[in-house]
């Protein structure tokens, strides 16, 4: 089984059980609240990684100034970091457990899961760090700041972007793993 988030491309087949069961695009004919809930959950996720990603598209391609594409960006940003902290909180202390005690055969999903969680705060520390960087830029606006600027953008655009696949990778894996779950347990 491939575990790296960089390199996988779904679950192997015996992690697919359930999936085979209840395939995707029968999901959210179910009706079911938390089956709706969580991926609705997931979709915020994808849906404001995409925005700020776009956002950031439009600052390299000069459609922005910095200090725009900061204000804009800083809230969006704290308020997604903070939200897949806490799911992911929610998720390793309460729902894999759960999970992985209704469906033992799929628990290296779960561990796989774990560590993808691990790599993810990881991640947000790197994230926080170079927007950071980049907040720092913006109090000169000589020729030179600029360019730190420009350095440090491009810093937090290329580990977000890293990020934000690796999350859309993550989201996929774990619904297909949880949902079949959710959907068998009704």
């Amino acid at each position: 089984m491939i575990t790296d988030i960089d390199k996988r491309t779904g679950w192997p087949d015996e992690l697919k059980t359930l999936l085979s069961e209840h395939p995707r695009q029968s999901w959210r004919a179910h009706g079911s609240p938390m089956t709706e809930f969580w991926l609705d959950k997931h979709d915020y996720f994808r849906n404001q990684a995409k925005a700020m990603h776009q956002m950031a598209v439009d600052f390299q391609a000069g459609r922005h100034t910095a200090p725009e594409f900061a204000s804009w960006l800083a809230p969006r940003l704290q308020s997604f970091l903070g939200a897949l902290h806490g799911h992911h909180q929610i998720e390793d202390f309460h729902y894999f457990p759960a999970f992985r005690e209704a469906e033992k055969s799929l628990a290296p999903g779960f561990d796989v899961l774990a560590s993808d969680h691990e790599l993810m705060h990881e991640s947000i520390v790197e994230i926080v760090e170079r927007i950071n960087t980049f907040f720092g830029t913006l109090q000169e606006s000589s020729a030179a700041a600029q360019d730190a600027q420009k350095r440090a953008a491009d810093q937090y655009i290329k580990t977000s972007e890293i990020t934000f696949r690796r999350l859309v990778r993550h989201l996929d894996d774990e619904e297909d793993l949880i949902i079949p779950i959710m959907l068998k347990q009704g």
